[in-house]
């Protein structure tokens, strides 16, 4: 497979800390995606009329319940994944986000679970990339 076979997205993901800590999502354990069971930040794909702002804001809210606003554009990064027979190049925008102090409320259809994160449990959660990576610097780690 060549990159034109690719099908590439723009995904807004979400660092929201609390406590010297970044929430996680735990995806489904769905056999057709990959990473399956995995860890990823809150986030998703813009809607048409939809700025990737506005995109991770619904998708914090839809994912978590919580409401939370934008603070800035952390980094960008790449990867790739297998999504029920298809395969996509997904470019992220990592956006630092403030959310309000209410109870996680994750949506099964949505997630299979949820955890706070510090550099010192990174290396014992399987966390996909370049998730990983972005946490660690947003959490001052090298």
């Amino acid at each position: 497979m060549t990159l034109r076979d690719l099908t590439r997205l723009v995904a807004g993901k979400a660092i929201i800390k609390r406590n010297g800590k970044i929430l996680v999502l735990q995806q489904s354990q769905e056999e057709a995606v990959s990473n399956a069971g995995w860890y990823h930040m809150p986030g998703g794909i813009a809607e048409p009329g939809e700025t990737i702002e506005q995109a991770v804001l619904r998708e914090i809210k839809e994912e978590t319940g919580l409401d939370a606003q934008v603070v800035r554009l952390l980094e960008a990064g790449e990867w790739e994944a297998d999504i029920r027979g298809e395969h996509f190049q997904f470019v992220g925008l990592f956006y630092e986000c403030t959310a309000n102090r209410g109870d996680v409320m994750i949506d099964p259809a949505e997630s299979a679970g949820y955890t706070w994160v510090g550099l010192e449990d990174l290396e014992g959660i399987q966390i996909v990339e370049p998730a990983k990576s972005v946490i660690r610097r947003a959490l001052g780690g090298a």
